[in-house]
């Protein structure tokens, strides 16, 4: 639910044509909440070790996560010039 809200608030920000620099900010904060729970459960017993799979899946969700930041600010700057009329 969280990355919904960050995407939200990327939209605005390509709405209110801010800097592009949020796009990182925004795909790293997704991640961030993304990998939490995983990342807090390599933690507790049984712990298991961090192994390949896993970094392939951290690079790409990476990857996807900067993909939907990408796309939600231009949504927000599409709908600046489309409502800007």
């Amino acid at each position: 639910m969280l990355e919904f809200v960050i995407l939200a608030g990327l939209a605005y920000t390509g709405y209110a044509a801010e800097s592009g620099w949020w796009v990182l900010a925004g795909a790293a904060a997704m991640t961030i909440a993304g990998w939490w729970r995983k990342v807090k459960l390599l933690r507790q017993h049984p712990q298991v070790p961090f192994s390949s799979k896993m970094t392939t899946y951290l690079v790409v969700s990476v990857a996807v996560n900067l993909a939907y930041a990408i796309a939600s600010l231009a949504v927000g700057r599409l709908l600046r010039v489309i409502l800007s009329g």
